[in-house]
C-alpha cells in the first residue's frame, strides 16, 4: 500500500533540478513577474512537487519557476514541498504531475504533448488512452496521443507559439508535414502579420501548393521580389501586408492552375483517345497521378471488357 503524500519544509539544497518531467521544456525557466509578486507578497500558495530518493535527496518533479524564484529571487534555505514517495506507479505518478498542471487551467496542445510523451515512457498507450486522454479533454484514441506526441518533434519557436496560442494545433499538425526551414519560415511569418487560425491555414496551403508547382520550397518562395516588396514596405501596416500577401498567393496559384489545365488538355488532346475514353488530373494538381475511365453503353459490355483483361 502506498502512503499518501504530504507537505514538508525541504532543504533548497537537497533538491535536483533535472528537467526530465517538466512540459515546458520550449520555455525559458525564469518566473513571470507576476509569480514573483505574488510570492512578495501572499508566499507560496501552490507549493512545488518533489519525489524522495533512497540517498535522501529529492528529485524535483513539478514546479521548476516557483524553485527558481526561490533560489534566486528570495535565496531561502528551505521552502514548502509536496512530498511524494520514490516508489509509486506509474499511474500515480503522472497523476500528480497532471493535477497539478490542471490547477492553472486546461494544458495547452503542447503541454499535453510532451505530457503524453512521458506516459508512453512508462505505460502502455492503451492504459495512456483510458486514464489521462478524458482529463485532457480528447477521446479514448490511441492515435491521438501519437498524433499529439508529434507536437514535441517540432522547434522550439514554434512549441513557444502553439503553447501561446498564436498558432492553433490544425495548424501544427501541418506544419509537420513540412520540411524544417519552410515551417520555421512560415511560423515567423505568422508572428510576424499576427494572423489568426483561419488564415494561417490558408496562406500555408496556397503557399505548399504554389511551391509543388514552381518545383521550389516555402521558404525560397517568401524570398521573391514580389513577397519582400510587400513584407519590407515602410508605409504598409501589418493587416494590409497580410490581406496582399494573401492576394498575391491566390493570384500565382490561380494563374498556375490555368496553365497546368491549359497544359494538361493539350497533351490529352495529342493522345487522340477513342471517344469513350477521359483522362482526368488530380484535383488542383497536387499530385501527378492522372486517371484514365472507359465508358461501356451498358453493363453486360463492360463485363464482357473485364473478362478479357482477366485472361
Amino acid at each position: 500500500m502506498f502512503s499518501h503524500p504530504q507537505f514538508k519544509y525541504v532543504s533548497v539544497a537537497a533538491i535536483n533540478t533535472s528537467p526530465s518531467w517538466t512540459l515546458h521544456p520550449f520555455l525559458d525557466i525564469a518566473p513571470v513577474p507576476a509569480l514573483q509578486q505574488s510570492f512578495e507578497e501572499s508566499g507560496i500558495l501552490h507549493p512545488p512537487i518533489v519525489q524522495q530518493t533512497d540517498n535522501g535527496s529529492f528529485n524535483l518533479i513539478c514546479g521548476h519557476r516557483r524553485l527558481y524564484a526561490v533560489r534566486h529571487y528570495f535565496r531561502q534555505a528551505s521552502l514548502p514541498c509536496l512530498v511524494i514517495q520514490s516508489a509509486l506507479p506509474p499511474s500515480a505518478f503522472f497523476l500528480f504531475i497532471l493535477t497539478d498542471q490542471q490547477t492553472n487551467g486546461l494544458l495547452s496542445p503542447m503541454e499535453a504533448a510532451f505530457f503524453l510523451h512521458y506516459c508512453l515512457d512508462k505505460m502502455e498507450e492503451k492504459q495512456v488512452a483510458e486514464l489521462f486522454l478524458p482529463r485532457l479533454g480528447y477521446k479514448k484514441q490511441t492515435a491521438l496521443i501519437h498524433k499529439l506526441t508529434r507536437l514535441t518533434t517540432l522547434e522550439k519557436l514554434i512549441q513557444q507559439q502553439i503553447h501561446a496560442g498564436l498558432i492553433s494545433d490544425k495548424t501544427a499538425f501541418e506544419l509537420l508535414t513540412l520540411a524544417p526551414e519552410d515551417r520555421l519560415c512560415l511560423a515567423l511569418l505568422f508572428d510576424y502579420l499576427q494572423l489568426g487560425s483561419g488564415k494561417q491555414n490558408r496562406i500555408l496551403m496556397l503557399s505548399r501548393d504554389m511551391a509543388l508547382r514552381s518545383h521550389t520550397t516555402i521558404s525560397s518562395l517568401f524570398k521573391q521580389q514580389e513577397f519582400l516588396e510587400i513584407l519590407t514596405h515602410q508605409e504598409m501596416n501589418v493587416p494590409q501586408k497580410s490581406h496582399l500577401i494573401l492576394e498575391l498567393l491566390q493570384k500565382q496559384v490561380y494563374c498556375r492552375s490555368i496553365d497546368a489545365e491549359q497544359d494538361f488538355k493539350e497533351k490529352v488532346k495529342k493522345l487522340k483517345l477513342p471517344g469513350n475514353y477521359e483522362i482526368t488530373h488530380s484535383l488542383n494538381f497536387e499530385k501527378d497521378e492522372v486517371y484514365l475511365t472507359e465508358t461501356f453503353p451498358d453493363w453486360e459490355s463492360c463485363k464482357k471488357h473485364v473478362a478479357t483483361k482477366q485472361q
